[in-house]
Parts: structure tokens; sequence; C-alpha cells
């Protein structure tokens, strides 16, 4: 896969929220100079690459030619992280994210300019107390009410009053391709996976209990197993085995990712086996080890006590061959002195057995 220059991995995931947010930095036209973030950012991802960000880039890079896509995505990205925002100086509501994905975010800009006629204004964000950067895209324009419609956040009632609850549209999950566009406009959103060296793990996190649990059952539908679990007041998603990950990626449409998934998961293979054979070859070397020191002890007892000129010449042969050859293998022993294996085995245990003798006879 090549390595592509990434943005730093997603930052906390915000969810649905009715009052005006308050940042570090206002949302005013004058304030976002698209070119000189996209600058920043570009700087940014070259210094600090990041696994998850290289993912959610490679999505974003994917042509979406069919509206009816682009609607799945735009809502399953809109109900994950989006926020009405009212702006009082220019008297229009827009709707505002905060992402450290650029990549995520101008793909977002994009469609919502191609099917809804919106407007968007981007900026890059350091924020100084906690020494990072982040996105934030504000989407206003008179094609606003539409876009909050087709994207489930604003909903109309029998009467035609807006209802500010936050819903999945039945018209974006239709399609087997809807709902795989639904499912990569989570993962741009709320979604993070680790680097595949350190770790296999990939989440999705979300304030809206309603929506994880809608995503889990549509993520279940492909045959993913993709477990629950709760965290600091949040629900998140996560898979942590190797295939299901790969599955899941692939879904997501990041080819590239999958492959270097796959990559990594055959070296920690290989490696695993290689640690394997390591180990079993050093727990045989150890254990001869000590078989030869124990031999070589037994030796020295039976030649103080016996003698060597005393002992008959096929042991006197193998002792002085141990004793000489300490760190040598039993077969490499054997064929110094020309004798086989099995034939060199049986001495050394005779040698061992006059030791033990003599430890017996020997008063305490």
């Amino acid at each position: 896969m090549r390595r592509k220059n990434t943005a730093q991995r997603a930052a906390r995931m915000c969810g649905f929220e009715m009052t005006e947010k308050k940042h570090n930095s206002k949302i005013d036209g004058s304030d976002f100079e698209i070119e000189n973030a996209k600058k920043t950012a570009e700087q940014s991802e070259r210094e600090c690459p990041s696994f998850s960000a290289g993912v959610k880039k490679e999505i974003s890079e994917q042509k979406i030619k069919r509206k009816a896509d682009a609607h799945a995505l735009l809502s399953a990205f809109t109900l994950s992280i989006g926020a009405l925002k009212l702006m009082p100086a220019k008297r229009y509501w827009g709707v505002h994210y905060v992402l450290e994905s650029e990549a995520a975010l101008s793909l977002v800009s994009k469609l919502a300019a191609q099917y809804f006629g919106l407007e968007s204004q981007l900026n890059r964000v350091k924020h100084e107390r906690l020494n990072a950067e982040y996105c934030e895209l504000l989407l206003h324009g008179n094609g606003i009410d539409d876009f909050l419609t087709a994207t489930g956040l604003v909903s109309f009632d029998a009467e035609g009053e807006k209802s500010y609850e936050p819903h999945v549209p039945k018209s974006v999950i239709e399609t087997e391709m809807q709902r795989r566009a639904f499912i990569r406009g989570l993962f741009l959103a709320c979604g993070s996976v680790s680097e595949p060296k350190k770790a296999y793990h990939c989440e999705l996190v979300f304030k809206n209990a309603e929506l994880a649990m809608f995503s889990k059952r549509m993520i279940s539908d492909f045959g993913i197993r993709i477990k629950c679990t709760e965290r600091k007041g949040s629900i998140v998603l996560y898979i942590k085995e190797s295939e299901t990950l790969s599955d899941f990626l692939a879904l997501a449409g990041a080819s590239d990712a999958v492959m270097v998934l796959n990559e990594q998961r055959i070296v920690r293979q290989l490696n695993n086996t290689v640690n394997r054979g390591v180990n079993c070859i050093n727990a045989n070397i150890e254990k001869a080890t000590r078989t030869a020191m124990k031999q070589a002890e037994d030796i020295r007892l039976v030649l103080s006590v016996v003698g060597a000129e005393n002992l008959p010449p096929p042991l006197r042969i193998v002792a002085e061959a141990r004793l000489n050859n300490f760190e040598m293998p039993l077969s490499e022993l054997a064929e110094e002195i020309g004798i086989g294996r099995s034939a060199a085995n049986y001495r050394l245990r005779k040698l061992c057995e006059m030791a033990e003798d003599i430890r017996t006879e020997m008063p305490d």
C-alpha cells in the first residue's frame, strides 16, 4: 500500500446539541481561509501521520456517483456528530461539525454543495489548552431545510411543524449500497482504528444510544460481529478480531487499509511461529546443557574414586570425550568417537549409574 501522509487520529466525537456551542475560534466568513487551512493540515499530516487518519482519507477520496448513496453518507455523518448552530450576526441556521479529519469534512462539504447547494466554511483550529488541532465545518445556505430533512436531523409532523428529534430516514437505507454508504459515513464521523502493528482494534463512539444500536444492527446484518460497551457516557461499538476488522474495513471501502492489515497479520503469524521455534530450540539447548553438566559431574566422581585406568576402554573413551567436549550434543559426541548415538548414550548412562552407586555407598 502506498503510505500517504495523513492527519492525526480522530478527535473525541460530539453528539446532538440543540444549544449553541462555544469554541476558541468564532465561525466567521473572514476567519475561514480554506487554502491556508489546507496548507496547515497538510503540514500536520506530514508531521503526525496515523493509520486511522489514513483510512479516513482513503475512504474520503472514493467517488460517490449516486445521489441516494450521498444522502446516506451525509445522514450517518450528520446524525453522528452534526449539531444545529445559530449564527445571530448573519441570522441563519447552519450545521456544525468538529473533527480532526479534514479529508472527511471536505467530502461532506463537497457532497452538501453538489446535492443541496449549501455553502461551507472550513477552518483548522488549534486548541491551546489541549495542545491539539481539529477542523470545524459549517454548512449553511438556502437548501439547509432540505438538508436537515434528508439527513434526519429534523422532521415535520402532520401539521408541518418542525421536530428536532434526530432519526434515520428510511429513504437513506433502502438498498444495500445505501447501507454501505451509511456505514462509511459512520466511520468517517465517529470511527477510529488502531495501528495494526500495535493492536487489532476499531471502534465507533456515539453519544446517541438509539443511533448506536441502530448502527450495530445494520453492521451485524453484513455478517460482522461487533460488540458494544459504555464508556464515560458514550456508547462504543468495537471490533478486536483481525479477520472481523478486515471485513469491516472492506465494507467501509478501505481496500488499501485491508491490504496493510492482512500483511501485518501475516507478519505477526510468522513472528509467532519463529518465536515458538526459537523457544523450543532454547528449551532443548537448556535441557541438553543440564544433562551434559550432570554427566560431567558423574564422570569426575567416577574417575576420582575408580580411576580412569580401571575403567573399561569403551567407558573411558566416552568419559574423556564428554569432559573434553562439554558443549557437544550427544549425536556430535558419538560421531567424534566413532560410535552410534545410542551406544554413546548407553555408555554415559552406565557412568551415571556408577556415580549413583558410589554416592549410595558413601557415608553421610
